[in-house]
């Protein structure tokens, strides 16, 4: 059957052959462990106790295969242990291990990750598989061994020879890792997000593509990539240091994963070791077997007679050498694969972030690990690349991708019509311009390609723009990350932090220091100061985690956390979050509330627009009227509409439930009012005046600069300029008000001012009044709006506008006047009379939401409303 003929469709289609796919591939691999017949020889079994982190053992046992090679009798032969490194198994010593066995018994392990020993355990790092080589040898009743250590093998054996001294004679590192400072990028961190990285993609590529086994033909798997992200080589170069017997290092000079400056620098820290370079890669043991073997007999010969020197037998000049300090100017230059490897990160990387990757690659450069050139071509190459994706990118999906996930995350439609406009106008400028304003590139080449913008003339000027940006940032990075390095050498446990604090600087002089030379930049510069230093506008999450332990101790105390859903018991959740606001509105008396329709987002768009020209002829009410969602928060969605083609816009770009209310005038207030199930009369619990920021034009500055020069409005003026972005450069004549805020919401720029002194007896009676005939509500706030302040003290022309339940906040606490712990005891306070309410409900018989029921509905409210 067709996947059609299952209503299966479009993107869903290829989502569900995928899914079939992968199980499929799953299955197989399962059933037959792997179509590709690997024999690797290990006919020799033996129970060990599992490696846990740290070295710990566990009870449970894990079967380890290895090879046991040798010719004649085992007696008085030197023994040698073969360690394997990846991402070759011990398949790499093919060659190697019939030359050595035949002076010497040669112990080959399949450690865990390589052969097939069993798999998912806890630790891969090379610490632990030093402890099962350690186990091995005491298993097979051998007394002291000589280790060979290849790759990841290498620091095996240090590790072993530091924890186990007395059972290793002498250590062979071949093409071994070792410091920390000559791994990768040379520090832990660096290091370790780049091995987690590895570890993602490897783990993706065996389990998220669909290859029925074939992959796990491939050297690299994800137990190798675990052995490098659980490894730690911090603590290896003071192994080394301690080390005093025999070693031998190997290492081919054309080394393109393991640098040269390692085998050195070990060479140097050990001073009786004895090192030997090959004109050769890291296949060293594969291209120069007879060589290598012959080196490693005589070196064990010479173990055995005492002539390989120890480290009381070293000179005192290679002694004085070691007990330097290591510097890290002293790094070499990546070269040859590596130096590709390298660079093939940065372009990477600059599909995540093109300034920081500049950034960090202008440090690399001043540590010596890649020369300038290189990093400025590598972030050249990947900005290129990048950039004229997301052109194409515009230029083959179209708008309609603004509208789905991923794009409306990163940019909206009106990011898109104003970078459209701007193209029309003025291409090549903001093509160059763009370049220097981070977060503007995304819209603009995305818009670039979706208005089909010319392609040649958008990369000559995009490319321009990056040949110039580019050095410099990549030069500046460098130039300042030189005055630092001896801070590297000096404490290298914090050069992580070093380079955080150098970024920060950057960022630093590109958000703070260059904006501040523009009067546009320094009112932002305000704007965001006060933001930060006014607790009301910080993250409701800041404010609601002690709210929130509060409401979880009341939850304890009345024994139901979910007691304040029956404050409200006829409203779902008591208001809690997704209410319908017309629902609520219906249960009042018609004559306090403003006249409102909802229109339904199952019905066509044609029908909602003619219910709301309808719904204006019922009430004779003309334009301007409000549109807003029947289910949202804080202001989200509500618009005030002027004309019909604006009603049209808005009803057709909606794709939910709205409300069209009448616009009423006058002052709009917010009062918290709160009533006990057994009291005949509510109280007002406080009151908010709502007002709305408005500028006044003097006939000589436009719409953006009144914005900045106001002392009120510039405290969100990112979000003002947002808004009136059609206008900005209107110049308003003089002695014209214009209102920057139109709504009486504090997240959308209106100012809130405690209104104690509007409370009257006259004004609760009338509140009471209006509530107390409303089914079912006990607790909330209702916003409304009143002719006048005296009015309002009276009680006369109020007309509410909506009513929020549980959650609606006493919004007095947005008054500069209050301090963040004075908000949070207003709001505290709250939520102890909604728990009371609540609690009186349940002793004349109401059930609170069940606590699954009630995160269930919560949860999908929040998920539906961010998708919108």
């Amino acid at each position: 059957m067709k996947l059609k003929l299952l209503g299966v469709t479009g993107w869903k289609r290829y989502l569900l052959v995928y899914i079939m796919l992968l199980v499929a591939s799953h299955l197989v691999a399962w059933l037959f462990d792997s179509p590709i017949n690997q024999d690797n020889g290990a006919d020799q079994k033996v129970m060990l106790q599992v490696v846990g982190a740290q070295d710990q053992l566990h009870p449970q046992t894990v079967e380890v295969a290895y090879e046991d090679y040798f010719q004649g009798s085992k007696v008085d032969k030197p023994t040698i242990v073969l360690l394997a490194g990846g991402p070759e198994g011990p398949e790499v010593f093919d060659q190697l291990r019939p030359k050595l066995s035949t002076d010497h018994r040669v112990i080959v392990p399949h450690l865990p990750g390589y052969g097939p020993s069993e798999e998912e355990l806890p630790d891969y790092s090379f610490q632990a598989l030093a402890t099962y080589s350690k186990q091995l040898v005491r298993k097979l009743g051998l007394q002291q061994v000589h280790v060979v250590g290849y790759g990841l093998g290498g620091a095996s054996a240090i590790h072993w020879a530091h924890n186990a001294g007395e059972q290793i004679e002498s250590i062979t590192l071949l093409s071994s890792i070792g410091v920390q400072e000559l791994e990768l990028l040379g520090g832990y961190t660096l290091n370790h997000a780049v091995y987690s990285i590895q570890l993602a993609a490897v783990w993706l590529l065996h389990n998220a593509i669909p290859h029925f086994g074939l992959f796990d033909a491939l050297s690299i798997n994800v137990e190798y990539a675990k052995s490098y992200y659980e490894s730690d080589q911090r603590p290896i170069r003071s192994y080394l240091e301690a080390y005093k017997k025999p070693m031998l290092i190997l290492h081919g000079e054309e080394d393109a994963l393991v640098p040269l400056a390692a085998a050195q620098e070990h060479h140097r820290i050990v001073p009786q070791s004895k090192l030997k370079l090959y004109q050769a890669d890291h296949d060293l043991v594969k291209t120069h077997s007879d060589s290598v073997s012959q080196t490693i007999g005589h070196f064990i010969k010479d173990v055995g007679t005492g002539e390989a020197l120890t480290y009381a037998e070293a000179s005192s000049e290679r002694i004085q050498e070691a007990e330097k300090p290591f510097s890290n100017v002293d790094f070499a230059k990546f070269k040859g694969f590596s130096l590709l490897i390298i660079m093939l990160l940065i372009v990477v990387s600059t599909l995540i972030s093109e300034d920081l990757t500049c950034i960090g690659a202008g440090l690399l450069a001043a540590r010596g690990l890649i020369g300038f050139w290189p990093a400025t071509l590598a972030c050249l190459t990947g900005i290129f690349i990048g950039d004229v994706g997301l052109y194409l990118m515009g230029r083959f999906v179209g708008r309609s991708a603004v509208r789905k996930a991923p794009f409306k995350w990163f940019i909206s439609e009106d990011d898109l019509d104003k970078s459209a406009e701007w193209f029309h106008r003025k291409g090549p400028m903001i093509i160059m311009a763009s370049r220097f304003l981070p977060g503007s590139r995304f819209p603009t080449y995305f818009s670039a390609g979706v208005i089909g913008a010319g392609f040649w003339m958008f990369v000559g000027y995009f490319l321009l723009a990056a040949i110039i940006w580019t050095p410099i940032l990549v030069g500046i990075s460098q130039l300042l990350g030189n005055e630092l390095l001896h801070y590297f050498s000096m404490y290298q446990d914090y050069a992580i932090w070093v380079f955080l604090g150098l970024v920060a600087l950057l960022i630093m002089i590109a958000k703070v220091f260059i904006p501040a030379f523009s009067y546009r930049g320094r009112r932002l510069l305000v704007s965001r100061y006060r933001r930060l230093t006014r607790w009301q506008y910080w993250s409701l999450f800041l404010l609601y985690i002690p709210i929130s332990c509060y409401i979880f101790y009341l939850g304890i105390k009345h024994r139901c956390v979910t007691l304040f859903t029956l404050a409200n018991p006829e409203i779902p959740d008591g208001g809690f979050v997704g209410e319908s606001k017309s629902a609520i509105l219906s249960k009042f008396d018609d004559q306090y509330v403003g006249a409102f329709k909802l229109l339904h987002v199952d019905e066509k768009a044609e029908s909602r627009i003619q219910q709301a020209c309808s719904f204006m002829e019922e009430y004779e009410r003309s334009f301007p009227v409000v549109l807003k969602p029947d289910i949202g928060q804080r202001g989200k969605g509500v618009r005030i509409v002027r004309s019909k083609e604006e009603l049209k816009e808005y009803i057709q770009q909606t794709k939910t439930d709205l409300i069209i209310q009448e616009f009423i005038g006058g002052q709009e207030y917010g009062i918290f009012y709160y009533r006990f199930p057994n009291a005949a009369k509510g109280k007002i619990f406080s009151i908010t005046t709502k007002n709305l920021v408005y500028v006044q034009g003097d006939g000589q500055r436009t719409m953006e600069e009144l914005i900045l020069d106001d002392d009120t409005a510039v405290t969100l003026a990112k979000y003002h300029l947002k808004q009136h972005e059609e206008r900005l450069y209107d110049v308003p004549e003089k002695g014209e008000q214009v209102n920057v805020v139109e709504l009486g919401t504090h997240a959308r720029g209106a100012v809130f001012e405690e209104g104690e002194v509007l409370k009257t007896k006259v004004l609760e009676r009338k509140l009471n009044e209006i509530c107390n005939h409303t089914s079912g509500f006990y607790f909330g706030r209702l916003d409304l709006k009143a002719p006048t302040e005296e009015k309002l003290k009276r009680g006369e022309g109020l007309k509410v506008i909506e009513v929020n339940g549980v959650t609606s906040e006493s919004t007095n606490i947005y008054d500069n006047e209050y301090s963040f712990f004075k908000g949070i005891g207003i709001l505290c306070k709250q939520w102890k009379v909604a728990f009371e309410i609540g609690n009186q409900h349940r002793r004349q018989g109401g059930t609170p939401s069940s606590f699954g029921g009630f995160l269930k509905r919560t949860f999908k409210t929040l998920l539906e409303e961010r998708s919108r």
